[in-house]
């Protein structure tokens, strides 16, 4: 069944338009992500090269957290918990909560 001229001029913008959109979505989630990681590593942050990804899923599992119904306060303390034995004091988890919530929870 030979297609219609007409649909033809239809379809290729949309294709090229959801191309765009998809890309601009991939581009502002790697800025929102390099800003949250030199953040991070403003506020006195370190981890191993590498280990980008790592603390991007910490993030969002905050995040996670939240939406589950947590509070700032129960999240830090589970995360401290977890990082307190390597050397991550409890204001540290709070500043990463916080920069966490409002970066990617909406």
């Amino acid at each position: 069944m030979p297609s219609s001229p007409w649909l033809a001029r239809l379809t290729a913008p949309l294709i090229v338009g959801a191309a765009l959109v998809s890309t601009a979505s991939v581009a502002a989630a790697d800025t929102v992500d390099a800003n949250f990681l030199a953040h991070m590593r403003a506020l006195g942050f370190t981890w191993p090269p590498g280990e980008d990804g790592d603390i991007l899923l910490m993030a969002h599992h905050i995040c996670a957290d939240r939406w589950n119904g947590w509070s700032s306060q129960q999240i830090a303390d589970d995360i401290h918990n977890t990082l307190g034995p390597r050397g991550i004091n409890f204001g540290d988890t709070t500043s990463m909560v916080n920069l966490s919530v409002s970066t990617y929870c909406p």
